[in-house]
C-alpha cells in the first residue's frame, strides 16, 4: 500500500493538485474507499490493538461511514436516544432508547455492516444522563471535603460514576454510601443511579505547567500549522469563524492559556524551526461546559489548513467529527510522546475544571505526557485528509480501572464556546 500510494503521488497530478497551503506528506490518494490519511490511522490502530494491518482494516475501515449514519439516527431521535457504544474490536454496536425502540432504528440496523444490539425502555435519554452527571459532579467538586473529582455516566446502565479524592482533613470521615445518598437527591429521574467511589487519587491532571519559550530561528517558512511547538504545550488545529471566513485563529488547550496571554509558536526542524509570538483571544477552561480550548492570533506567520500529525510530517485536515462515541478510533500528536492511537472508552467525562471531555484506553505517561497538552487528535474518514476529533488536555481515571488514561477535549468546543470551526479544504 505504501508503495502504491507513493507511486500515485509521483504519477497522478490529482494526488498533489489540491494543496493550497503547500506540499504535505500524505497525498490525496485512495485505495478502494480508504484514503491515505485513513490508512495511517488504521496502521496506528493495528499497533495499538496488537493486530495485523489487515485485521485493523476489517475492524475499523468502515466505521467512519457507518458512524455518519448512526449520528443521523441519533439526531433524528434526540428526545429518545439514550446512548450508543461501539465494541473496541468493531464487531458490534449498542444503541439504547428511553422508550420503545423506534421502527426506523430497526430498519437502519438491518442495513449496517456490523451487528447492532438495540435496547429500549431504559427510562432515560443521554441528555438526562448528562444533566444528572453535571449536577452530581458540580456538587462534589464544590464540596470542601474533596480535593479532586472526576465523573462520567454509563449509558448502558444509566449510572453516574464519580471518583472523589478526600482532602487530608476529611479522609477519615467520608464514606461511599453516605456520599451516594447525599448526591442522589440531585437526580430527578428515578431510572438514573449514582455511584460515588472514594479513592486516594489522583483522578485527573493537565499536561502543562507554566508558559515556556521555544528557541528562535530566522529560517524562512511563512506558515503557522496545527500541532506546532508552544513550549510546554502543543497546538492542534487552525480554525475559522462561522460568521466570517476571514477571521481565523490558532488553537490549543484551554489550560495552556492559564497565565499566558502570549505564547511563542515554532515550527519543527523540517520547516526551519521558525517562530512567532501569538496573542490570546479566547479561552474556555475553568467551569467550561463545552470542554476546554484556547485561541491565539497568527503572529507574523500565515495560518494554514495543515497540521503536524507525526514527527516532522504534515497533512491537510478536511473535516471534523461532530459527535464523540464510545468505540471511536483516534490518534493524537504531541511533541512529548509523538503519535499514538487508541479507542475512546468514555465520553461525557468531567474533571475539576471542564465538562464534555473524553478518555481513551491510551496510558498516561506512555501514550500522552507533559508537553502534549493542546495537541491535535484526529481520525480517518471518507474525506481525503484527516478528520479533526479533539485536543489533548491531560489524564483521567475511570471507575473500576487502575492507573490514569489520556484525556481529551472534543473539537465541538470550538463551535460551542467560541463560534469557530476547523479550517479545512472547502
Amino acid at each position: 500500500m505504501d508503495a502504491y500510494i507513493a507511486q500515485r503521488a509521483k504519477t497522478d497530478p490529482a494526488a498533489t493538485a489540491n494543496w493550497p497551503d503547500g506540499p504535505v506528506d500524505i497525498p490525496d490518494v485512495a485505495i478502494d474507499d480508504l484514503s491515505a490519511a485513513h490508512i495511517e490511522v488504521l496502521k496506528g490502530m493495528a499497533k495499538a490493538q496488537g493486530v495485523t494491518f489487515s485485521e485493523a482494516i476489517q475492524r475499523h475501515g468502515s466505521w467512519p461511514a457507518t458512524k455518519q449514519r448512526l449520528v443521523q439516527l441519533q439526531q433524528a431521535f434526540k428526545g429518545e436516544f439514550a446512548g450508543g457504544e461501539r465494541a473496541a474490536d468493531g464487531s458490534h454496536v449498542w444503541l439504547g432508547f428511553k422508550g420503545d425502540v423506534p421502527a426506523p432504528a430497526i430498519e437502519a440496523a438491518r442495513t449496517l455492516p456490523l451487528q447492532v444490539e438495540l435496547q429500549g425502555r431504559l427510562g432515560y435519554t443521554e441528555a438526562e444522563l448528562n444533566d444528572a452527571k453535571k449536577r452530581v459532579h458540580h456538587a462534589l467538586r464544590d464540596d470542601p471535603r474533596f480535593s479532586d473529582v472526576a465523573s462520567y455516566y454509563d449509558a448502558r446502565t444509566g449510572t453516574v460514576h464519580s471518583l472523589v479524592v478526600p482532602a487530608p482533613e476529611a479522609k477519615a470521615s467520608v464514606q461511599d454510601d453516605a456520599i451516594d445518598s447525599a448526591v442522589s437527591s440531585l437526580v430527578t429521574n428515578p431510572a438514573i443511579a449514582v455511584d460515588v467511589t472514594v479513592t486516594d487519587g489522583p483522578v485527573a491532571s493537565t499536561f502543562s505547567s507554566t508558559s515556556a519559550s521555544a528557541s528562535v530561528s530566522t529560517a524562512e517558512d511563512p506558515y503557522i500549522r496545527g500541532g506546532g511547538n508552544l513550549g510546554d504545550c502543543t497546538s492542534n488545529f487552525n480554525v475559522v469563524a462561522t460568521w466570517d471566513y476571514e477571521t481565523r485563529r490558532h488553537g490549543t488547550a484551554g489550560h495552556c492559556a492559564n497565565g499566558a496571554s502570549t505564547r511563542r509558536y515554532c515550527n519543527y526542524s523540517i520547516d526551519g524551526s521558525n517562530c512567532t509570538t501569538i496573542s490570546l483571544t479566547n479561552s474556555c477552561w475553568l467551569d467550561c461546559d463545552y470542554g476546554e480550548a484556547a485561541l491565539y492570533t497568527r503572529g507574523s506567520l500565515t495560518l494554514t489548513r495543515t497540521f503536524y500529525w507525526s514527527s516532522n510530517q504534515k497533512a491537510y485536515v478536511d473535516a471534523e467529527d461532530p459527535v464523540q462515541w464510545v468505540g471511536d478510533n483516534v490518534c493524537k500528536w504531541g511533541k512529548a510522546t509523538g503519535t499514538t492511537c487508541g479507542t475512546v472508552k468514555r465520553t461525557n467525562w468531567s474533571n475539576g475544571t471542564a465538562d464534555n471531555l473524553f478518555v481513551t484506553d491510551q496510558r498516561s505517561g506512555t501514550d500522552c505526557d507533559h508537553g502534549d497538552s493542546g495537541g491535535p487528535v484526529f481520525t480517518g474518514g471518507p474525506a481525503a485528509g484527516f478528520t479533526a476529533y479533539g485536543i489533548v488536555v491531560g489524564e483521567g481515571s475511570l471507575a473500576g480501572q487502575s492507573g490514569l488514561y489520556c484525556a481529551y477535549s472534543h473539537v465541538s468546543v470550538y463551535r460551542d464556546a467560541f463560534g469557530y470551526r476547523i479550517w479545512n479544504r472547502e
